[in-house]
């Protein structure tokens, strides 16, 4: 004669959140940018990142590249540099 046994109950864990992969293009208002972010040595030795800024809406076409960014930049960190340069223009 043992006890009834406990009921187990799930740990509610809330999802862990992603960045972003699409962003919104600040010259067309759509979600179209998209950022290809690559790894390179520049001449000194040091990893740098550059990252190309696309636009995918053909009627807007914008295009940027960002070269000799901090090698610890991601794909949000490189869009928001870009909208600090767009913006100033």
């Amino acid at each position: 004669m043992g006890r009834r046994s406990r009921k187990k109950y799930k740990v509610f864990r809330p999802p862990q959140r992603t960045l972003p992969k699409i962003f919104q293009c600040p010259a067309c208002g759509s979600m179209t940018i998209i950022v290809d972010v690559e790894t390179y040595v520049n001449d000194a030795g040091e990893e740098k990142k550059k990252a190309l800024i696309r636009c995918m809406n053909p009627a807007c076409g914008l295009r940027a590249e960002l070269i000799e960014l901090p090698s610890i930049f991601e794909a949000v960190d490189a869009y928001s540099r870009f909208l600090e340069l767009f913006g100033s223009d």
